[in-house]
């Protein structure tokens, strides 16, 4: 096995545009579903090649039975568990057993790269959420706040937080996938400064305020964690979704090594610890919610080959 041969989306800088997929399985037959795994990592390589210039990257990851299925190996992924509901259904499970980020500058490649997975696994699968993302206004959240400020800069640094460094899972990943709905009519009702209390950050200038200042439950109060002298850091993929005459928000998709880091965020978050909850769950909801592992490029491969 190559050293850390990993999915290269898992570290590149957001593009423009994303498609979201999650997805069942309807079929138990593991070699149509391997075919048709191959088949989405072919067209992923044709894309880049005809269209270089458009950024497109792929990453696939499954939930813990599937994976344990089509790897064969019960070790794999030993953090990997199902998602479940926080916060009295804030945060519905929803754990899908395969994801899809498609991520490029072009939304007509990304088109086209989902309309051929929808042809590859057709009979196969559900397609249970297809979300259209979107960079908006200076890579800014639809509440007008900056999202993905804290994400390490850099391909190497990003490398650092998200592949797996060693062991049978070496140049995997883990990936929390889950679709927030904002009420954006009730959040426009807040002053500034109630605003900029719900995420511990200033609106225009997205600097952080001073801890001192920070509200309790603000949302980076809620989701920077320091371990042993250390942040414990995540790297996150979101976009805004939605219609402008309807449903709008944030898919949040961030991924790391460590599976355990979201599981500490999401329990801040929801008041786990101290019974506080984050202030962002005071205009927003998440209506879908899964763990999943991302394979390392060798894996895929074997799964191929078998």
């Amino acid at each position: 096995m190559s050293e850390l041969n990993f999915q290269e989306g898992l570290i590149i800088e957001n593009r423009d545009h994303a498609i979201f997929m999650e997805i069942d399985f309807k079929s138990e037959d593991l070699d149509a579903i391997k075919d048709a795994i191959s088949g989405l990592l072919a067209r992923q390589r044709s894309y880049i090649s005809r269209f270089s210039d458009s950024g497109l990257q792929v990453v696939v990851a499954f939930g813990r039975d599937v994976w344990t299925k089509l790897s064969g190996n019960k070790e794999s992924a030993p953090e990997l568990v199902d998602f479940k509901e926080l916060g009295y259904g804030m945060a519905k499970a929803t754990q899908r057993d395969m994801f899809v980020h498609i991520n490029s500058h072009s939304h007509r490649i990304n088109f086209s790269v989902a309309q051929d997975l929808v042809k590859l696994f057709k009979g196969l699968v559900t397609i249970e959420e297809e979300v259209h993302g979107f960079r908006w206004l200076e890579a800014r959240d639809l509440s007008g706040f900056v999202d993905g400020t804290e994400n390490p800069k850099g391909a190497k640094d990003r490398q650092d937080v998200v592949v797996i460094n060693d062991g049978i899972d070496a140049g995997g990943s883990y990936v929390i996938a889950q679709k927030w709905v904002h009420s954006l009519e009730q959040f426009n009702h807040f002053d500034l400064e109630t605003q900029e209390g719900v995420f511990g950050r200033h609106k225009e200038s997205d600097i952080e305020m001073d801890d001192e200042a920070k509200p309790v439950g603000a949302h980076t109060e809620r989701v920077v964690i320091d371990e042993d002298g250390e942040e414990l850091e995540i790297v996150r993929h979101s976009l805004p979704y939605g219609y402008a005459s309807g449903e709008k928000g944030l898919y949040f998709l961030a991924y790391s090594a460590e599976l355990s880091r979201f599981v500490k965020m999401l329990a801040r978050m929801f008041g786990d610890e101290d019974e506080h909850f984050d202030r962002m769950l005071s205009y927003t909801h998440a209506v879908t919610g899964s763990f999943l592992y991302v394979p390392s490029l060798d894996q895929l491969e074997e799964i191929g080959a078998a």
